[in-house]
């Protein structure tokens, strides 16, 4: 299974539609980068990756997850964006080297999740989430999840589920070696992540300050209305086009915006008024594909209403 598909070689976005805004009505204070709709999806990724992976936990165990092709779809998905705004737009240093550190960190630590479950984990294996310990993996993925999507995953509170962890979970009982096993990782993981991310929310409160919570959008009319940023955004922007409205700039933008969707593996890849930039099959749930599509600004709406009629799911947007 190949773990992202490029729609085409290069450039696959129709280069009229990525020219930056040279005349924005949007607050200047408002205003993010034009590529960055492209260069979130990395960072975007590593909220995908956890969710796939709470909904795999769901029924089985974290020793048969596919790590390694989760590594794969990061960087490979990375490139493909990289070649969509070479040479479009100006190089944003500090965005790439932001993917870097995560894109290399996730990176390790997957790769020693894979190696650790591979030469470990694979004697313990109870195949199903039987042990307090492993529905305590589960539980956590999940709650973790549903925090990132809308605060950054440093904020998350690491040492209480750590506490968590030795309070709830009893230290004899069956499969007691995949009890201790577990508790190592789960430990292991959680300690390093706690750590790792107090440094990291150090770094980046002194570099970027506090990120923004909403998004500006300028509609038809020309008024500025702000929505819900990163997960919420989404929804915020259906209800709008539902009622009526079109959008002609969102963060200052008006060039192309991205979006990601879930369909079926046989489903077609093709999207009235938007351009198929890759496809990606969902490694644990091989029924299901992620489509990344792009359109400008000034469509989103049609898109936005044209997939709620056709029941795809938007797993996101990507604002900039």
């Amino acid at each position: 299974m190949k773990n992202t598909i490029p729609a085409g070689k290069g450039l696959v976005i129709p280069k009229e539609w990525l020219v930056i805004n040279q005349h924005p009505i949007t607050p200047a204070k408002d205003i993010r980068p034009a590529d960055q709709t492209f260069l979130t999806f990395p960072e975007w990724f590593l909220v995908f990756s956890p969710e796939e992976q709470a909904n795999y936990f769901k029924q089985h165990t974290a020793t048969s997850f596919p790590y390694m092709t989760h590594t794969a779809q990061i960087w490979r998905s990375y490139g493909i964006m990289k070649k969509q705004i070479k040479g479009n737009f100006p190089v944003n240093y500090g965005y790439h080297f932001m993917i870097w550190v995560i894109g290399v960190s996730t990176t390790v630590e997957y790769t020693m999740k894979a190696l650790y479950e591979a030469i470990v984990g694979r004697l313990t294996n109870t195949k199903q989430p039987v042990t307090p310990e492993d529905q305590f993996a589960a539980t956590f993925t999940r709650d973790y999840v549903d925090f990132i999507k809308d605060r950054p995953w440093y904020e998350f509170n690491f040492k209480s589920r750590l506490k968590d962890l030795w309070k709830n979970t009893a230290s004899s009982g069956p499969h007691f070696f995949r009890k201790w096993d577990r508790k190592y990782v789960l430990t292991a993981e959680l300690l390093v992540k706690f750590i790792y991310g107090k440094l990291i929310g150090l770094g980046t409160k002194q570099v970027y300050g506090q990120a923004l919570p909403t998004t500006a959008v300028i509609l038809d009319d020309d008024s500025l209305h702000y929505l819900p940023r990163y997960d919420k955004f989404a929804t915020a922007a259906l209800e709008l086009a539902k009622s009526g409205h079109h959008f002609k700039e969102i963060a200052g933008n008006n060039s192309a915006i991205l979006l990601t969707v879930w369909v079926s593996a046989d489903h077609s890849t093709t999207f009235d008024q938007a351009q198929t930039v890759f496809i990606q099959p969902i490694s644990s749930y091989p029924s299901m594909k992620r489509v990344a599509i792009a359109t400008p600004v000034p469509n989103l709406n049609k898109v936005l209403l044209q997939l709620d009629k056709e029941k795809v799911q938007v797993e996101h947007v990507f604002d900039f």
